[in-house]
């Protein structure tokens, strides 16, 4: 009897095993069925699912076709990418990117920011952001991506991130072989001229203080410093390594500006045109001999990929070309100091 009992038990625990087991398979097959169903009707919608930069999953198009951004246009040009829509105002700091697209292809979506009516007009497939709290306004109209450039190390893992948003995973591969080779280029120039240990310093002029800008700023530190490698002055990477500074810029008094100033000097004059500066600018020795490399604000308050590439193309040329006038000026000195002799 005892033994029949046992025969009972076992029996009992195997079919409720074999049940568990059974209803497991079920459900994981009906899982894998019901996945199976949405990349089915993916497919044959043209659709795929990505995951953003915040994390939250998105059912985009395969390639999108009629795509808007409130800010990244350097992004999608670079992708060979017109936008139907755009913040338009960053073209009044960002005019590399004029070159890369028809007039009026792109239609003006806001002055800073979006008219969500200019942006439902345009009747976008995808929309592509910075701005997370616009988040919910912008899904009503289309599929929004939440893009942050701040998320990436490099204008390589960007350009990667956007062309995988995008499927254009292609055009990111053209864009960067033709960065590398050119910036290959561009540093080649500089070695040339200038030694290894050489520093640079950017200051964009204010008009009671100024700031020091970050190697990984706007106004050229992304292109300077990130892109050709290019030295700051040790004062200048103790201030950015310091939690005071904000990440792209530090602003410093007149009166300790010398403290900060490298081996080549890099001016931004956008907040003080046609001002006076104090004597302990004027009085600096490349201000003096005319030795300072100056940037127009229309070109270099950019950061994105397009702009940089020129901007790191366009720091090369003037830094050969004053390193040039540095030495004609040395060699003419020591010539008259022969003849004199």
């Amino acid at each position: 009897m005892f033994n029949k009992l046992n025969l009972k038990v076992i029996l009992l625990t195997v079919l409720s095993l074999m049940l568990i087991l059974t209803g497991c398979g079920a459900t994981k097959s009906n899982k894998a069925q019901e996945e199976q169903k949405n990349e089915n009707v993916q497919a044959e919608t043209g659709t795929r699912t990505i995951t953003d930069d915040i994390g939250r999953k998105v059912e985009v198009p395969d390639k999108p076709e009629r795509i808007v951004t409130d800010w990244y246009l350097g992004q999608l040009l670079a992708l060979d990418v017109t936008p139907v829509g755009a913040v338009m105002a960053n073209l009044d700091y960002a005019a590399y990117l004029k070159d890369y697209y028809k007039e009026d292809a792109i239609e003006n979506i806001g002055d800073g920011e979006a008219s969500l009516e200019k942006v439902m007009e345009l009747n976008p497939d995808l929309i592509i952001t910075w701005d997370k709290e616009a988040l919910e306004k912008y899904e009503k109209i289309a599929p929004t991506i939440v893009f942050s450039d701040t998320n990436y190390k490099s204008i390589h893992e960007e350009i990667k991130a956007m062309g995988e948003y995008l499927g254009r995973t292609d055009k990111a591969e053209q864009f960067l072989e033709d960065f590398d080779k050119r910036i290959a280029v561009a540093k080649e120039k500089i070695n040339k001229v200038v030694s290894k240990d050489s520093t640079f310093t950017i200051f964009d002029l204010g008009k009671k203080n100024l700031s020091v800008i970050a190697p990984n700023g706007v106004v050229g530190g992304r292109a300077l410093y990130e892109t050709l490698g290019m030295t700051p002055p040790p004062k200048v990477k103790e201030l950015f390594d310091t939690k005071e500074a904000d990440g792209s810029r530090y602003e410093i008094s007149y009166e300790v500006v010398n403290d900060y100033v490298g081996d080549y000097v890099i001016e931004m004059n956008y907040f003080n045109k046609g001002g006076s500066l104090p004597a302990t600018w004027t009085n600096l020795d490349a201000v003096k001999k005319g030795e300072v490399i100056k940037l127009a604000p229309e070109y270099y308050f950019a950061s994105d990929p397009v702009s940089v590439l020129h901007q790191a193309e366009d720091l090369a040329t003037k830094i050969e070309e004053l390193t040039k006038e540095k030495n004609s000026v040395v060699v003419n000195n020591l010539n008259y100091k022969k003849k004199i002799n």
